[in-house]
């Protein structure tokens, strides 16, 4: 049943998928009042088909990639509805619907059956995986926040900016959303890689952290630590931050696809 409401959550995170694909060609349309309604609707049958889920298979449903896609997508509507809440400007959906259509979709195809591991059912892995999904579609929106930055910099340079500069909001707005999303993901992934040495060495001993998704982990805690200092102590702003930002979120995406050495276990 959990799939049929995922599904519906899916359908309805289509419209956002269409408007963002109308923005980006160009073309003059009034439909995000609908998509918002969609992806506001589709955000509630979503989180039915995470509670359903984790009845159905008696577990908080994070243990593996199309369980942590769903909870990324689910998260990442949420987010978007709050900085909608809080700033009143829409351009940030034309990344962030894709990207929710994209993994519940990937969430919604036959998962097959659940493998029954002792070692998966745990409260430390479903914190840590718990708390790493959230600092990541935190700071998905910071990544967004400084490639709208870059993108708005260079057409008001420009002497024919195009039509998607006239959607963004000021250069100000934009910086207040990568460094407060910032302050909200950083803590995350930190008690994320926390919760997660935690339970990695119960598990696996002295040996846990030559797996190379902790070394991944740590390198882009790293990343985000220098941004945050620097934005600190040195008041970086603009294009140096939203180049760290880009950076950070690239680290990202190559540790959420390494699933080698004792991370193997969380394969689809």
């Amino acid at each position: 049943m959990q799939q049929l409401w995922l599904r519906v959550a899916l359908a309805l995170y289509s419209l956002g998928l269409l408007h963002s694909i109308l923005t980006v060609v160009g073309r003059k349309q009034r439909v995000f009042r609908i998509a918002l309604g969609a992806i506001s609707l589709g955000a509630v049958f979503h989180l039915v088909a995470l509670v359903e889920d984790g009845l159905a298979t008696q577990h908080f449903p994070v243990t593996t990639l199309p369980e942590a896609a769903s909870l990324a997508a689910f998260l990442l509507a949420c987010w978007f509805l709050l900085v909608y809440w809080r700033y009143r400007f829409h351009s940030i959906s034309v990344f962030v619907f894709p990207l929710v259509f994209v993994l519940t979709l990937t969430a919604a195809v036959d998962r097959g059956p659940y493998a029954e591991l002792p070692l998966l059912r745990t409260a430390w892995l479903y914190i840590h995986v718990s708390l790493i999904i959230l600092g990541y579609t935190a700071l998905f929106l910071t990544f967004v926040a400084g490639v709208m930055y870059l993108i708005l910099e260079r057409e008001l340079k420009s002497k024919k900016p195009r039509a998607f500069y006239h959607r963004l909001p000021p250069l100000e707005t934009i910086d207040d959303l990568a460094y407060k999303s910032l302050t909200i993901g950083f803590p995350f992934i930190t008690l994320g890689i926390v919760s997660g040495a935690f339970w990695a060495s119960s598990v696996w001993g002295p040996s846990w952290p030559l797996d190379p998704k902790i070394a991944l982990s740590f390198t882009t805690w790293l990343i985000y630590l220098s941004l945050v200092f620097a934005r600190w102590s040195v008041g970086w702003r603009g294009r140096k931050a939203a180049y760290f930002a880009i950076a950070g979120f690239v680290a990202i995406l190559v540790t959420w696809g390494t699933n080698s050495g004792l991370h193997s276990f969380v394969s689809p």
